[in-house]
């Protein structure tokens, strides 16, 4: 019960653009050492609720994961602490360098604060950091940092959804998601374009939600090769608000075509390693002018999904054809990712039309609606 209540307030809280998310950062790494440098502002070490020493802006410490416990070292001076630290910011502006000594890892620049923590096998470091700041440093880490304003703004509303629906993803391990694709890619904070930071403090706040009000599947992928994808088809779950449909604003872009060749000994191979029997004489020829499911070939229909394909040839998407040639299978692809929810490449051409954000988002995802995370009870009080 109390902790249902200490989710509802957090998420009501979370609305506002001061209120701060806890990302681990480097996650999928035992961090041994790292160099921590204030690269903007002063930063306090904190351990115990006692300040153990401030950074000056361009001082660095070098932080090592030593018997269990966390040693520091600042200059000439050294300190072996508990197993938990934070290291703040004077002011809400301020941002760190974190970097590898031994090249375990390359450099990045967070905003806002540090926590360091002891874990079975090395540090755990976790960003705790502004949530509209995250939100600008995922947009630029999925989405790029070349694109109009509209773009950015409903990328920012689609990375604020997802992180709403799975912000206690890991709250058990003490921090609410991590930097990997399993979660949201984060890479640092926001620095190659101003315009991402803007867009998402402009939408500050706006989910999406579906038309009961839950937290809708916010999902995207680089380009959906002319027709996007029913979700039913990708995950056997049906979301109204996710259905296939033609997509005229991806076709063209750099992620819209490609090509694969494929021995047909390798093919007639893994069919037979699928269940199939295949004969010398017989072409898998495969064409799919609207989006299929499954593999079909010569008059032969076949429960072999094509997303199982392409999991296993790693293509770039299902929504291929194959041209059997002597030896050879050429296979012509269309699009770039699963195919399920907002089109990247297509996103960014609707706003280079002067299409809004909340258009944007409309057209791939079906009567959905945009609504500010505290006017929504998504936690029941009893």
């Amino acid at each position: 019960m109390r902790f249902i209540i200490f989710l509802y307030l957090w998420f009501l809280q979370l609305s506002s653009q001061g209120q701060n998310i806890n990302i681990r950062i480097y996650s999928h790494i035992a961090i041994e050492q790292f160099q921590f440098t204030a690269a903007n502002g002063k930063y306090d070490i904190i351990s115990n609720n006692s300040i153990v020493y401030t950074l000056s802006e361009g001082e660095s410490a070098t932080i090592t994961f030593k018997r269990n416990k966390i040693r520091i070292e600042i200059a000439n001076n050294h300190f072996l602490l508990d197993t938990f630290l934070l290291i703040r910011g004077v002011k809400q502006d301020n941002f760190f360098a974190i970097s590898s000594q031994n090249n375990q890892f390359s450099q990045r620049t967070y905003d806002n604060d540090l926590y360091v923590k002891t874990g079975s096998n090395g540090l755990v470091l976790i960003n705790d950091v502004n949530f509209d700041k995250y939100i600008a440093g995922v947009v630029e880490a999925e989405g790029g940092s070349k694109a109009p304003i509209e773009y950015y703004k409903a990328q920012a509303v689609l990375c604020r959804t997802y992180a709403a629906r799975f912000y206690e993803k890991h709250i058990q391990e003490g921090f609410n998601l991590c930097d990997g694709v399993h979660c949201q890619a984060y890479k640092g904070r926001c620095k190659q374009n101003p315009t991402i930071l803007d867009a998402a403090i402009q939408t500050s706040g706006i989910i999406m939600v579906d038309s009961t009000l839950k937290i809708a599947s916010a999902t995207f992928y680089a380009n959906s090769g002319g027709e996007t994808v029913n979700s039913e088809d990708l995950w056997s779950t049906h979301h109204y608000y996710l259905r296939s449909k033609p997509d005229p604003y991806s076709v063209g872009a750099p992620g819209y075509s490609w090509t694969k060749e494929i021995p047909v000994s390798e093919w007639k191979s893994y069919l037979i390693q699928k269940g199939y029997t295949v004969y010398d004489s017989i072409p898998f020829t495969f064409t799919q002018t609207q989006r299929k499911k499954y593999y079909s070939y010569n008059g032969i229909d076949t429960l072999l999904e094509l997303k199982t394909i392409r999991n296993d040839f790693k293509l770039r998407s299902t929504f291929f054809e194959i041209n059997h040639q002597g030896n050879m299978l050429y296979l012509q692809g269309k699009g770039y990712g699963h195919g399920v929810g907002l089109s990247q490449e297509g996103a960014m051409e609707m706003a280079r039309q002067n299409f809004t954000y909340d258009k944007i988002i409309a057209f791939y995802f079906t009567g959905v609606k945009l609504m500010n995370m505290s006017s929504v009870k998504f936690f029941r009080i009893e």
